[in-house]
């Protein structure tokens, strides 16, 4: 478990969440990814989580993901505080504010 970003955040709960995906047309299985990713935050939301660790769903199937949410396995790629993720005025991979209801900014969504 690489936990290295986390000393940015001191004196607070850390709690893994189902990470970001990567084109904005959705298959139905990507669907159910980001319906796993919305419970695991208010999962961790309701566990008294200040942030999340966020990683890519296609470098974990969702059993490591949940396995990894148990603490036992993960790549963790960004941590964002959980109002940001939560809320749809921010990107979604960096936690910049944007204006429109977008899941990414222009230059992260320009990067994918």
């Amino acid at each position: 478990m690489i936990v290295s970003k986390t000393d940015k955040i001191p004196n607070k709960k850390i709690v893994s969440v189902l990470g970001k995906v990567k084109t904005r047309q959705t298959t139905s299985y990507e669907k159910y990814e980001w319906k796993a990713r919305d419970r695991m935050i208010r999962k961790a939301k309701k566990m008294g989580a200040n942030a999340i660790i966020n990683f890519s769903y296609r470098r974990l199937g969702l059993w490591e993901v949940y396995e990894y949410y148990r603490g036992l396995a993960g790549i963790v790629e960004d941590i964002l505080p959980i109002q940001k993720v939560l809320s749809n005025d921010y990107c979604w991979q960096c936690g910049k504010r944007i204006k429109d209801n977008a899941r990414y900014c222009g230059s992260c969504y320009a990067k994918q």
